[in-house]
Order: structure tokens, then C-alpha cells, then sequence
């Protein structure tokens, strides 16, 4: 994915297992259809964990991915598709969040800038938190 910057798969892998394993599962739900539809292209036994299926499904597959809200599971809040993605990561790199993706790609994430720039990446902005 390019940017302003580049960032390689390694680095939104980091974003996507931070966020979904702590750091922003106080706002999102993944449904059955979605996790059916990663699982279908990127099986368990290829990759155990989900939140890597996840963005494997969308970079090698193009798989678009909705993200439903937590405290009303069928009501989506967002997608994550190859395309969206690139645009909404070159929007948070211009915005006052910057540091959030700075952090990752300085080695220096954590759960509280892996939820921004998960944020960003599913609803195009930080709304949460």
C-alpha cells in the first residue's frame, strides 16, 4: 500500500491484530456473512488468526469486509475494501492522527493507536473512544 509513506503488509498486520484483539472490540461485530466470507478465500488452516485472514482477505483477495456495530450487531457501521483502505489511511496520515500510524510504523503501537487507525481504516474517521 502506498502513501505519502509506504507501509508494508507487516505493519497493518500489527494494526489489524492490535486493534482486533483488544484494542477497538468495544465498537465493532463481525458478523457470520463476513467471517464466512474471509474464512471462504482465507481458511483457518492457511491462517489461524483472524484479524491476519482479515487483511489477507482484502489485499490478496479483494474481499470487502463490513464491520457492524457491537451494540447493535446487524447494524453495519463500515467496510474495509483494498480500495477504501489506501484512501482512508492517506486521509489519517493528513489528519491530527497522524501519530497513531507513526507510532506502528515506528514500531511503537498500541492498542490505543491501533483503534485510531482501525477506526479510520473502516469508517474513514476516529468517532470512537
Amino acid at each position: 500500500m502506498k502513501l505519502e509513506i509506504e507501509l508494508n503488509q507487516e505493519i497493518l498486520e500489527d494494526i489489524f491484530v492490535t486493534a482486533l484483539e483488544g484494542g477497538s472490540n468495544y465498537w465493532y461485530y463481525i458478523g457470520e456473512d463476513t467471517y464466512n466470507r474471509i474464512r471462504k478465500v482465507v481458511s483457518k488452516e492457511d491462517e489461524p488468526y483472524l484479524a491476519v485472514a482479515m487483511l489477507k482477505a482484502v489485499l490478496d483477495h479483494g474481499v470487502e469486509v463490513a464491520i457492524n456495530d457491537v451494540e447493535s450487531e446487524e447494524e453495519e457501521i463500515g467496510w474495509i475494501s483494498k480500495e477504501t483502505m489506501q484512501e482512508r489511511l492517506q486521509d489519517l496520515y493528513n489528519s491530527e492522527y497522524r501519530w497513531a500510524l507513526e507510532a506502528h510504523m515506528n514500531e511503537e503501537g498500541d492498542s490505543e493507536s491501533a483503534d485510531i487507525v482501525f477506526q479510520y481504516i473502516v469508517i474513514g474517521e476516529a468517532i470512537y473512544g
